[in-house]
C-alpha cells in the first residue's frame, strides 16, 4: 500500500515533516521513517494510537533515540514521538509525563526541594525511556522512585503499580506486553538544597568518565556479578574498528561511530563482541539497546 493511501486518514495528527534517523539517533546513523507524530496532548496521543491499532499499522513509540539501532534501511513503522508531553504535576505525589526529559526533571525535583531523581543526572534520555528500560546510574534505578504507571494499553489508558511493572535490572513488563508508557507517579522525598546538590555533583562527577562521541551509551547489560565493559577490554577489543563503528578506548561498554559508520557495520561488531567474550570467558553478552527495524 501506498504512503498516501497508508497515511490518508492520518492529516489531523501533528507531525513531521521528514524523520532522518541519522539526524534524530544518538549514534547518528540509520535510514528513514515513512512518518512521525509527535501528539501534543494525552487525548491526540489516545486518538492516534487507537487509529493505528484499528488500521493494523505497527509503529514505535520513540523518545530521545539515545538507547536504539536504527536500520540502514529506514523503517515502515510510524514512528510516535512524545516529546511534547513534558508537564511536570507537583502535588500530594509527583506526577510526570513521558516527554519529559530526565534532566528537566531532576531540576524540577530541586526546585521543589524533592530529592531522590539525583541519579538521573546526565542521562539523556526522556522519563518513558527510562520507565521503559528500568535506566539508572551508580547502582540505582528509576523503580526505586516508581509509585506507579500510567500507560496505553488496548484502547484504554490503565494504572500500573509499582508491582505490575515486574522491574528488574534493565527489564520491565513494558518490553513484554506492548503497552505505551504516558507518565507515572514518583514518591520522593523532602531534602534540603545543599543535599540534592551534592547528591546531583556525585552522579555528574560518575558520569564524567564516559566516552564523548556518537554512541548508544552502554551496549550490553552487565552479567551478574560481572562487568560488560571488563570483559571486553580483558576481551582486547577496545579500539576495535568494523568500517565507521568502533569499540571506545575510554569505556569499552560503548560503541562509537567514528563517522560514516552504518548500522551493518555496529551490528557486525556487536556480534564480534560477543562471540569473543563468550569465546574466552563462557559468557554470553545481552544487548540493552534495542533493534529498530
Amino acid at each position: 500500500m501506498s504512503f498516501e493511501n497508508r497515511f490518508s486518514a492520518y492529516q489531523d495528527f501533528t507531525k513531521e515533516d521528514t524523520f532522518d534517523f541519522s539526524k534524530k539517533s544518538s549514534i547518528g546513523l540509520g535510514g528513514k521513517a515513512e512518518i512521525c507524530f509527535c501528539p501534543q496532548s494525552l487525548t491526540e496521543l489516545s486518538a492516534l494510537l487507537g487509529m493505528l491499532e484499528r488500521d493494523k499499522i505497527s509503529y514505535y513509540v520513540l523518545g530521545n533515540l539515545t538507547n536504539v539501532l536504527p536500520s540502514d534501511a529506514g523503517t515502515r513503522r510510524a514512528i510516535v514521538r512524545l516529546n511534547n508531553l513534558r508537564e511536570i504535576i507537583f502535588s500530594e505525589r509527583v506526577f510526570a509525563y513521558a516527554g519529559v526529559q530526565a534532566s528537566a526533571f531532576v531540576n524540577a525535583c530541586r526546585k521543589s526541594g524533592l530529592s531522590g531523581a539525583e541519579f538521573l543526572c546526565g542521562i539523556p534520555c526522556t522519563l518513558g525511556g527510562a520507565l521503559f528500560m528500568n535506566a539508572g546510574a551508580g547502582g540505582r534505578y528509576i523503580d526505586s522512585i516508581v509509585d506507579s504507571v500510567l500507560v496505553y494499553r488496548q484502547g484504554g489508558l490503565t494504572l500500573y503499580s509499582k508491582k505490575d511493572c515486574q522491574y528488574a535490572y534493565k527489564s520491565s513488563v513494558f518490553m513484554q506486553d506492548g503497552s505505551v508508557i504516558v507518565g507515572a507517579h514518583f514518591a520522593l522525598n523532602q531534602a534540603s538544597l545543599d543535599e540534592i546538590e551534592e547528591r546531583e555533583e556525585y552522579y555528574k562527577e560518575r558520569r564524567k568518565h564516559l566516552p564523548k562521541g556518537r554512541s548508544m551509551g552502554c551496549v550490553f547489560k552487565n552479567p551478574e556479578g560481572l562487568s560488560a565493559g571488563e570483559l571486553i577490554e580483558k576481551s582486547g577489543l577496545k579500539g576495535l574498528r568494523l568500517g565507521g563503528a568502533y569499540v571506545s578506548e575510554e569505556h569499552a561498554n560503548f560503541i562509537i561511530n567514528g563517522g560514516g559508520a552504518t548500522a551493518s557495520d555496529v551490528k557486525k561488531l556487536i556480534q564480534l563482541i560477543k562471540n569473543a567474550v563468550h569465546a574466552q570467558y563462557g559468557v554470553r553478552l545481552e544487548e540493552e539497546i534495542r533493534y529498530l527495524t
